[in-house]
């Protein structure tokens, strides 16, 4: 990108204007489950100091309860980016984040199916990161209606696990995936 996005959590720059919003996402075994309750899409942009990354995560009742950085963010409804320079599914990085905003950066050397554990002590180094939640967390009456995350992470922080220990340049591809996370839930009393 030419002029990179302010990091406020609006996703409302120019540049990501110009930036068309991915496909919804679907269950993460495919079409033979039944489609997300709510929508999720993300845009994403580089120049040569960082990746960019926006979502939008549009939920009825947003709600969150992790507010300690490197908690296990999956346990609440989340946002996920995983990146594997060299796609081979092993030494790859992962970042979640929840509705809060509290962060849960992490290395796994492999998948945990085989027997993978995270490094809690590996970070994004730089990163920088905003939400904005268009309702209000863990209100129960009332309807929300989406939140929206946006992140820059220093194309450094990364270097280190691709096969050329340098920042990509055009033609390399890095493998990505997104995901999110989301309980179902009962309002009560």
């Amino acid at each position: 990108c030419t002029v990179p996005p302010e990091i406020d959590g609006e996703i409302n720059d120019r540049i990501w204007e110009a930036t068309p919003w991915s496909s919804a996402f679907i269950d993460i075994e495919g079409s033979s489950k039944p489609k997300p309750y709510f929508d999720t899409h993300f845009k994403m942009l580089w120049d040569k100091k960082y990746l960019y990354i926006a979502a939008r995560l549009y939920d009825r009742h947003i709600w969150a309860t992790l507010t300690q950085r490197e908690s296990v963010i999956f346990e609440d409804n989340d946002f996920e980016v995983f990146i594997d320079p060299d796609g081979d599914a092993h030494n790859y990085m992962e970042l979640e984040v929840n509705a809060y905003g509290t962060i849960w950066d992490l290395f796994l050397n492999k998948p945990y199916r085989d027997g993978g554990r995270a490094d809690n002590k590996w970070n994004f180094e730089g990163l920088r990161m905003a939400d904005k939640v268009y309702g209000k967390i863990n209100r129960t009456t009332g309807k929300d209606s989406c939140w929206t995350i946006e992140m820059a992470i220093p194309w450094e922080s990364m270097t280190e696990f691709s096969a050329s220990k340098k920042v990509p340049v055009d033609g390399e591809q890095w493998r990505m995936n997104f995901s999110r996370v989301q309980w179902k839930t009962k309002i009560k009393d």
